[in-house]
Formats: C-alpha cells, structure tokens, sequence
C-alpha cells in the first residue's frame, strides 16, 4: 500500500481518497496526504453524517449544509403525496359502494370530511409559510377503518 491521497475540489469538499500505489489520482487532481489514522477518522464521522473537506490543508469532517428551501419542498411533496396515497383506496372504495348501490362504509358525512381532508393537503404548498407547515392530520375514522 502506498499513501494515502484524499481530493479536493475548489470548494475545498473532499471528493475522493486514492493511494499513489493502488488508485493514483488522476493528473490535475488537487490532492492531500492523509494518514491512515485520519482516514479512518473521516470514515467515522461519515458514519454518523458528516461530509468530508480541507482546511489550512488538513482533512476535517464537517456537519452538512441544512437542506435547501427547495429540498425541503420536494420533501414536504413526498410527505403530502405519501397522505394522498394512504387514502386512495377509501375513496376508491366508497365510490364502488355507491355504484353498486348496497350502502358505503363511510356516512356522507365521512366522506365529505374525506374528501376536505384531501383538497387541504392539495393546497398545503399555497400556504404562506410553504414547506415549513404541517400537513393536515387524517379524519379519525380513516386510522380506525384503514
């Protein structure tokens, strides 16, 4: 085994490890000497979520940067589309009910509570305070059915 080589781009974000015998770094590659003893730090902290970088030319492990506005969003998109989902089926099902015409699970009233329940996680995104909101919580009656 050779050293041990850890790459930087120009944000100074370790982008890769190489060693000068097994894995050279490729030729232009702005490039450290690390010990074993701090690789294996760094692999550690990776462990736990930290992100790897140079400063003053030493290897650190740092926290990463909190998700963007628009990270967040498409999260908070997953988690609404994730609620919509959950409730599909129940629609699905009181619709086939009154079709068939033998009586639904849900009373009317349910349903329409179902059905606003449903239009206010469409238009959680248009609140003011988008994504940092809470979505709505389900009907009670979909936790006892579901």
């Amino acid at each position: 085994m050779g050293k041990k080589l850890a790459a930087y781009n120009s944000d100074g974000d370790i982008v890769a490890f190489y060693d000068t015998v097994d894995s050279p770094a490729p030729d232009g590659v702005a490039v450290i000497e690390i010990t074993a003893e701090q690789l294996d730090n760094l692999m550690r902290a990776q462990a736990i979520g930290k992100r790897f970088a140079v400063k003053n030319g030493v290897p650190i492990a740092v926290d990463p940067p909190p998700p963007t506005r628009a990270e967040l969003a498409t999260l908070k998109r997953a988690q609404r589309d994730a609620a919509l989902m959950a409730t599909d089926w129940l629609v699905a099902r009181h619709q086939d009910e009154k079709l068939i015409g033998d009586g639904t699970t849900l009373a009317a009233a349910q349903f329409a509570t179902l059905v606003k329940y449903r239009q206010a996680l469409r238009d959680i995104s248009d609140a003011d305070r988008w994504p940092d909101v809470d979505l709505p919580a389900a009907p009670d009656f979909v936790t006892a059915i579901g």
